[in-house]
């Protein structure tokens, strides 16, 4: 009889992702139970899930383990690795872990029974309908041993649990008296330092961001720091206790719709770094060039360059909190010398302030030159390409000539990137906030060609912006009439027609509303700022040898090469590393994927919505027809 033959498992620092192989149709079978194994101790514990069969109810939301309600795919997320299901305490980095995966159906004579681990409350089970007795219908598979910490291959990495469309989330709020809709009321809980939403929202995220100033501290070293957004109080708190060690080069934020005013985010916080004596120097154009940087260099006490702090997340409420974002931290002194002559370089481009901080800027306050001369040239040293093992670095604005957005030149560093995607032999997977508008001169529509092109290429990811799905189609107002014509379209997936393009699965972020929950779902929250997916990740191949990831802050577009202060990372070689940011893009993907196809189908509440109650589901994966990019990873 078929069972489970291969069991793969991967984690970073928030989740892990099981997936596993049958060899073949099992009959009968109504899922797989999963129980996390703890080798040093003998320790078991079966993962959690909330989704009843088909005619029970879990009204209250409350997980079962997959013994009662096993899992209808040949994949899954374990978020409960380190944050507890019942708990916001963490479980300890350090320990050893594997997975046993075996499939279950409705129990009967000869079988041996799944054991029954329910929470009971008064000593009465927690959801309602009929209770589906199960047995063993194999003796599965193990994953191998992995290690749950935060160190992969060279670099200390995090990534936030800031996805905020989660019934989790929904229930959390309902529970501190806050409506999905009370944007304002989400934002001060999320800025409440002893919240303990926003503690698991933000992960280890914070304290990645500001290690190097504590170490500078500890060490006697400095910290110089290139951010465009600062806004949130413990992270300026934070930059003010190391004023002694710390300097700082700080963006304008943008212009607030209300008042019309520029840099309306960052003036308080800037305010209370210079009340305070820290070292800060004003970037601030005004206009439509930004000083996107988010990355700290750590120099010791004779002043070498010797770790570098970057990633895509922004040092404010919502960037920690309100969004799914990654940092990492590299002991790395090429890196390192790297980073600190562009920071050199970028405090040295000076240009005329605007009239006021908070005024318009014009076309006096742009990059210099000189500066877009330097950042034009890979790894530029002292004005030489530097030699980084495994790692190529872009800095912007890169055009000696322009310092606009110009669609018919291709900058350098895109180049770079869309080179390594037409190579992609296996997959191209990306988490991406707005890297182009729909056209030919965006990651997302060279994925989707060399996925044209190679039909065996995997090619997925998820998106922030509606104009960046590759069938957006934008709606125009009779000038008359005001009235929006009919073919303007915002999808929430490419391709709608998923049998045209079976490797290709595109989704844009999206919540359950009112009109697509179903059964025991809620309403949930999607966002409290502009972005929602604000990583700027492209994974390239992360099971081969070799393994690249893309990273850092730039966002993957013509305008963040030609426009914008930026940072784009390139690590190749590193499978560790790259198996760490699959896990986070396999996480969010995931959630998005499911969400997004709710909206595309406006399914509303339904019954249907439970466990299917015999095994036609296992048919496809069985054949080999769905999830192809769970037997290629881990």
């Amino acid at each position: 009889m078929a069972d489970v033959v291969r069991v793969r498992a991967a984690t970073n620092n928030e989740v892990a992702f099981i997936a596993w192989d049958v060899d073949g149709m099992i009959p009968g079978c109504l899922g797989f139970e999963i129980v996390r194994l703890y080798p040093d101790t003998g320790e078991e514990r079966c993962l959690a899930s909330w989704v009843p069969f088909k005619g029970q109810r879990n009204k209250d939301w409350i997980p079962q383990d997959t013994g009662v309600w096993p899992v209808q795919k040949v994949f899954w997320r374990d978020l409960t690795v380190r944050r507890r299901r019942d708990s916001l305490t963490l479980r300890p980095d350090g320990e050893m872990i594997a997975y046993r995966v075996r499939p279950v159906g409705a129990m009967k004579p000869g079988l041996e029974p799944v054991p029954v681990r329910p929470p009971l409350i008064d000593g009465k089970r927690t959801y309602a309908g009929p209770q589906r007795p199960l047995g063993y219908l194999g003796q599965g598979a193990v994953s191998p041993t992995i290690f749950l910490g935060s160190m992969f291959g060279k670099a200390r990495v995090a990534f936030t649990n800031g996805v905020l469309s989660t019934q989790w989330m929904s229930r959390a709020l309902a529970e501190a008296g806050i409506k999905v809709g009370q944007r304002d009321k989400i934002r001060e809980e999320l800025q409440d330092r002893n919240s303990k939403i926003r503690a698991y929202l933000h992960g280890d995220v914070p304290d990645v961001l500001t290690s190097l100033l504590t170490r500078a501290k500890a060490e006697g070293g400095s910290v110089r720091l290139a951010l465009y957004e600062l806004g949130d109080d413990a992270l300026r708190d934070a930059i003010i206790e190391a004023k002694d060690v710390v300097e700082v080069i700080l963006a304008n934020s943008g212009k607030d719709e209300q008042t019309k005013k520029w840099d309306f985010g960052n003036a308080p916080y800037r305010k209370a770094l210079r009340d305070a004596g820290v070292t800060v120097t004003d970037r601030l154009f005004n206009n439509n060039h930004i000083a996107h940087n988010k990355f700290a260099v750590y120099r010791d006490k004779h002043s070498v360059p010797r770790s570098v702090m970057t990633g895509s997340t922004n040092w404010t409420t919502t960037g920690i909190c309100g969004q799914s974002n990654n940092a990492f931290i590299r002991d790395d002194p090429e890196m390192a010398r790297v980073f600190d002559d562009y920071w050199e370089r970028m405090k040295a481009d000076v240009f005329p302030p605007p009239q006021h901080e908070d005024a318009p800027g014009h076309a006096v306050q742009t990059q210099g030159v000189a500066f877009r001369k330097g950042n034009h040239i890979a790894n530029p040293l002292n004005g030489q390409p530097a030699s980084l093992e495994g790692m190529t670095v872009w800095f912007s604005p890169n055009d000696p000539e322009r310092n606009k957005k110009t669609l018919s030149v291709r900058p350098v560093d895109l180049e770079d990137v869309f080179s390594r995607i037409r190579a992609a032999k296996k997959a191209v997977l990306f988490l991406v906030f707005n890297p182009s508008r729909r056209g030919d001169n965006s990651i997302i529509a060279e994925a989707v060609a060399a996925a044209q092109a190679n039909r065996d290429l995997i090619v997925q990811g998820a998106i922030s912006d509606q104009a960046a799905m590759p069938n957006y189609v934008p709606s125009t107002r009779d000038p008359v009439t005001h009235k929006s014509n009919k073919d303007g379209k915002a999808p929430f997936v490419f391709p709608e027609k998923v049998w045209e393009m079976p490797n290709v699965s595109v989704v844009r972020a999206a919540n359950l509303t009112g009109a697509s929950i179903a059964t025991d779902f809620q309403a949930e929250v999607l966002t409290i700022g502009h972005a929602i997916v604000h990583d700027k990740i492209v994974i390239i191949d992360p099971m081969e040898d070799n393994a690249t990831v893309i990273t850092g802050s730039h966002n993957l577009g013509y305008k963040a090469s030609y426009e914008n202060d930026e940072n784009l990372v390139i690590v190749e070689g590193d499978k560790t590393f790259a198996a760490a940011y699959a896990v986070h893009f396999l996480d969010v993907f995931d959630h998005y994927k499911f969400r997004a196809w709710r909206r595309t189908l406006g399914k509303g509440p339904s019954a249907d919505d439970g466990l299917r109650t015999d095994d036609s589901w296992l048919k496809p994966y069985a054949q080999g027809r769905k999830g192809a990019l769970a037997r290629y990873f881990p």
